[in-house]
């Protein structure tokens, strides 16, 4: 052990650790211009396992010299083909056009040239293109011919289909597509093709229309699918996915699935349910535009064992409906998230202020809702919420969105009496000072 006070050298650690330091810079400049400094760094850095190369930084680094792109190509070329067993990899294109730097991008034969030798320990990969104009199968062959590959990432690029020879991946667990233009048919044979997988992420993939996707061990699923990179919405989603527990979508019109196994189930943006099955769901979320009240209750119908619903749904043509046909089969509930237009549409039955005969939530614990109208019918729902709710601990309510008007001070006066007789409840009154 060293003295207190002494300094330790790097070149006194023992190779192991040394190496352990080199590979957390991951920057595969910094490795390279580590791997000039001597000899036994130069080994060193030869066995780090973890490497990033961006092509933004290693250009800007040398904006103004005659060698550019060629020269800082054999670098990375020469610092990855000397390493032994290299498990994350991270290949950054930046798809900005500078106008002193052209063909910012590495080649695909050099890509496929790095992805080759390192097939036999590559384990993550992340891989960020901007070319949109082409597809380059190349690499996809490539990542098929990684046996130990469990965690992908590809961004931009464009996947109209999958090469007739590529190999089954069956390591893959993890598959991220950000931004990826990728037709409905090489999705599903994509994940045909990973028979081990668990985890799919899709954000704002264009090119899908109506996928149908089939996988034995999918476990998590997210469509993330913004409007302004998107042309259009997903029209419809068909899962065969036994062991699905946590599904989130956005702009996905129609959902067919058989949902036995669904833990979680997150939606933005109306979609219409074909699902024969929610009786394992605890978690419930929808969210957005164009919903239909008819959706809503049929997909809070089905999960009959909900723990927390969220619904903050814009709801096109607003019906009355009774609390107690909505929630009195949730008898599990613990948290409650009404919106503003759910809120409008649910009314207290007629036992009004009184409360239910039939709704009883024991679990409910947490309460958020949304009004706009200060009227007897908010009150009455409200009120009922709380009778209904032995274990109830808070109610917060939302009121940014209540009109002005002289009407308010009933409803702040009835909000007053609602928390004297429940007093065992914290009742907070959320709204802008200029209502007051």
């Amino acid at each position: 052990m060293e003295e207190e006070g002494q300094e330790v050298c790097f070149d006194a650690l023992p190779d192991s650790v040394a190496c352990a330091i080199l590979s957390k810079l991951r920057d595969a400049q910094t490795v390279a211009q580590c791997a000039a400094v001597c000899r036994r760094w130069r080994a060193l850095c030869a066995a780090v396992d973890a490497l990033s190369f961006e092509s933004f930084q290693l250009f800007e680094k040398r904006v103004g010299r005659a060698s550019k792109a060629s020269c800082l190509e054999a670098i990375v070329s020469r610092m990855l083909l000397r390493s032994d067993g290299v498990r994350e990899l991270g290949i950054c294109y930046h798809p900005v056009e500078w106008p002193w730097i052209r063909g910012d991008h590495f080649s695909e034969d050099k890509v496929c040239a790095w992805l080759g030798h390192v097939r036999a320990s590559l384990e993550k990969l992340v891989l960020v293109d901007p070319n949109r104009e082409r597809p380059q199968p190349l690499k996809l062959l490539q990542l098929s011919h990684c046996p130990r590959l469990r965690w992908l990432n590809l961004c931009y690029g464009i996947i109209p289909d999958l090469p007739g020879d590529m190999k089954r991946m069956e390591s893959l667990r993890t598959c991220v597509l950000d931004l990826i233009a990728i037709t409905d048919s090489a999705l599903e044979a994509l994940l045909l093709l990973c028979p081990c997988l668990e985890d799919l992420r899709l954000n704002s993939c264009k090119g899908l229309r109506a996928p149908s996707l089939v996988s034995p061990r999918l476990a998590s699923l997210e469509l993330v699918h913004e409007m302004d990179m998107c042309e259009a919405t997903v029209a419809c989603l068909s899962l065969d996915t036994p062991k699905l527990t946590r599904l989130s979508l956005s702009y996905v019109e129609e959902l067919i699935a058989d949902g036995e196994a669904l833990l979680e189930l997150g939606l933005l943006c109306h979609v219409r349910p074909r699902i024969r099955d929610l009786s394992y769901l605890t978690a419930l979320q929808m969210k957005g535009e164009v919903w239909l009240l008819e959706s809503i209750v049929e997909l809070v119908r089905l999960g009959a064992n909900v723990t927390q619903l969220h619904v903050d749904a814009v709801i096109d043509n607003k019906s009355p409906i009774q609390l107690d046909a909505l929630f009195r089969h949730l008898p599990l509930l613990t948290k409650l998230y009404i919106g503003a237009d759910m809120f409008e549409c649910v009314q207290a039955g007629a036992a009004g202020v009184t409360g239910s005969a039939t709704l009883r939530l024991p679990r409910l614990e947490e309460i958020v809702a949304v009004v706009c109208s200060g009227s007897n019918g908010c009150i009455a729902v409200l009120a009922t919420l709380l009778r209904c709710s032995s274990s109830l601990r808070s109610l917060r309510i939302n009121a940014h969105q209540l009109s002005k008007g002289v009407g308010n001070i009933t409803f702040f006066t009835d909000v007053l009496g609602l928390q004297r007789e429940f007093s065992q409840v914290e009742i907070v009154l959320d709204c802008p000072y200029t209502l007051l």
